[in-house]
């Protein structure tokens, strides 16, 4: 469950702000008025001129013989580039608020004498960790008025098509909890389990759960993807029931 808190709050995160960013973007380009001298005749004559620079263009580099050396060098650059962009990226992922915060809280509870001071009855800062214990307590109530939210209104929103809705469903409590049974099941013949049945269906039941709150959280904040995501709450939270029943059935039988 943590690694995919990491997983949610540095990819997906990233993901939905990115989008967020983008739509906003779009929007203000839709809402721009179009200037009166641009007439759509001439555009449709320079669009068309243009087309066909590009095709005489295209025809020339045909002709041209195989990648110069410095072709070579453009190309490295540009690979060094992406890959440095591409680590940029990474970077401000892992600099999410709950990925930092979850950082900080390993390392407090790697280090003895830092744990020392902040956990425990007789810890002298231990007005801190009930501090952060009644922050972390409070925001439950909040993320699931948000989910309240966004379910009420997929129950006036029909932005997905039917299809998507049943692929979703489909991956979501067919495909994944197969998946983690074959894990499980392998984790446990390779000796990385303890022989704890109990263990195995948590382990086996995290694959079947719907979609984590904080993807409605994410949406709200960015306000990108409300309606879509209403929409996919609605219709997973209320399969959810009939198919954590048939699978929790399933594992016992397995683990029996």
């Amino acid at each position: 469950m943590a690694l995919g808190s990491f997983f949610i709050w540095s990819h997906t995160y990233s993901l939905m702000r990115k989008s967020g960013i983008l739509y906003e973007k779009l929007r203000h380009d839709d809402e721009l008025p179009i200037s009166s001298d641009q007439n759509p005749d001439t555009i449709k004559v320079e669009d068309g001129e243009a087309s066909k620079g590009t095709d005489q263009d295209a025809e020339n580099q045909i002709i041209v013989p195989l990648l110069s050396g410095e072709e070579l060098g453009k190309k490295k650059s540009k690979f060094w580039e992406k890959l440095n962009d591409t680590l940029h990226m990474i970077y401000e992922e892992l600099l999410a608020p709950p990925n930092i915060a979850a950082i900080i809280g390993f390392i407090i509870g790697v280090i003895p004498w830092l744990k020392s001071l902040l956990i425990g009855d007789t810890a002298p800062l231990r007005v801190i960790q009930d501090s952060l214990t009644s922050l972390g307590a409070g925001t439950i109530p909040c993320i699931t008025l948000i989910l309240g939210g966004n379910l009420m209104e997929g129950l006036r929103k029909s932005t997905l098509k039917p299809m998507l809705i049943l692929s979703i469903l489909f991956i979501k409590y067919i495909i994944l909890p197969l998946v983690g049974i074959a894990i499980v099941k392998a984790a446990a013949q390779l000796g990385f389990l303890p022989k704890d049945p109990l263990y195995h269906y948590l382990l086996m039941i995290q694959f079947s759960l719907p979609p984590a709150m904080n993807m409605g959280t994410m949406a709200q904040l960015f306000n990108v993807g409300q309606d879509e995501c209403s929409v996919i709450f609605l219709w997973t939270y209320l399969a959810a029931t009939p198919a954590l029943s048939f699978w929790s059935t399933i594992y016992l039988g397995i683990l029996s």
